[in-house]
């Protein structure tokens, strides 16, 4: 196996695990903010700091994601997967 070859998979291996991280992030996220956007609330009760902090976290966080599957699968195609 050649050296460039296992820094790739190196790399591959690093974008994954942070992909996963922001996976479950991102799933707790949407969990709280479902909660807190509650249809059978009344709107007077939504926190409105609590939605916007996490909806723009949100954002982030899936740009971030989006980001690291497009370089995942660009390393994939370089190691032929």
């Amino acid at each position: 196996m050649t050296r460039e070859r296992l820094i790739w998979q190196g790399q591959k291996q690093e974008k994954e695990l942070e992909s996963k991280h922001l996976k479950i992030s991102i799933d707790g996220l949407v969990h709280s903010l479902r909660t807190e956007l509650n249809p059978h609330n009344p709107i007077e009760e939504i926190n409105q700091e609590l939605v916007w902090e996490q909806a723009f976290e949100m954002a982030d966080k899936l740009t971030r994601y989006k980001q690291l599957c497009a370089e995942i699968k660009n390393i994939n195609k370089s190691l032929g997967i």
